[in-house]
């Protein structure tokens, strides 16, 4: 996840593997390489950026915020946007839920529908119970979706509130989002994972060449 991939049919201009942008809507570059995370060469760019007094989007701080799932639910939840109910284990958790893993060495997370296999699902993701896991409930009736977001908006109509918030709140130009879908059709904010620029498909680099200026 953290190897910058050359970028297939990128603009004229773009440089392979970088992908920065100028975006004049939010006065800023961006840095779409689509993945950030933590220590990968899309981070260190936006640091190199930071340290020349650029501004550019997302920052280091932004990438952390987003991509530690505590940090992410409780940031979206003060910022008003809507998220499961959560809670911090060290192995132990009740299904049906989304555990995410807290710890550097292991960047999957699972959707646990029954109780099952739910300690040994524990017992891996905590890595024998040495690292935290973050459990979101999900409620009778539910379902997970999932959603591509580009600069704050996405292709699905019914999605665009949530992949705008991710944009407002995380200033994450590409991102998969995971969603909670109630019965009643609320929606809530689960979580962003990378969505890198070379699988964006032809509508969504449309969306993007129309409001960023690439570097000559």
């Amino acid at each position: 996840m953290t190897e910058a991939k050359k970028s297939e049919g990128s603009a004229p201009g773009a440089v392979p593997g970088h992908l920065v942008a100028w975006y004049e809507a939010g006065q800023c570059y961006v840095n779409l390489a689509g993945n950030y995370d933590y220590l990968s060469l899309p981070y260190y760019l936006s640091q190199d950026y930071e340290d020349s007094g650029r501004v550019i989007k997302p920052t280091c701080k932004e990438m952390l915020d987003a991509y530690v799932p505590p940090l992410f639910l409780a940031k979206a939840r003060l910022a008003g946007v809507p998220v499961p109910e959560h809670y911090i284990s060290n192995g132990y958790f009740e299904p049906p839920a989304i555990v995410d893993p807290v710890n550097p060495f292991t960047l999957k997370g699972r959707v646990v529908w029954k109780p099952g296999k739910a300690k040994s699902i524990g017992r891996s993701l905590t890595r024998n119970h040495t690292y935290a896991i973050c459990c979101q409930e999900l409620p009778p009736g539910s379902r997970v979706a999932y959603v591509r977001a580009v600069l704050g908006w996405t292709l699905m109509p019914r999605y665009r509130q949530l992949a705008a918030s991710v944009w407002e709140t995380f200033a994450i130009p590409l991102a998969r989002l995971r969603v909670v879908r109630l019965e009643n059709g609320e929606m809530l904010l689960s979580d962003v994972s990378p969505l890198l620029y070379e699988q964006l498909n032809r509508q969504e680099r449309h969306y993007i060449e129309e409001r960023v200026t690439w570097p000559n």
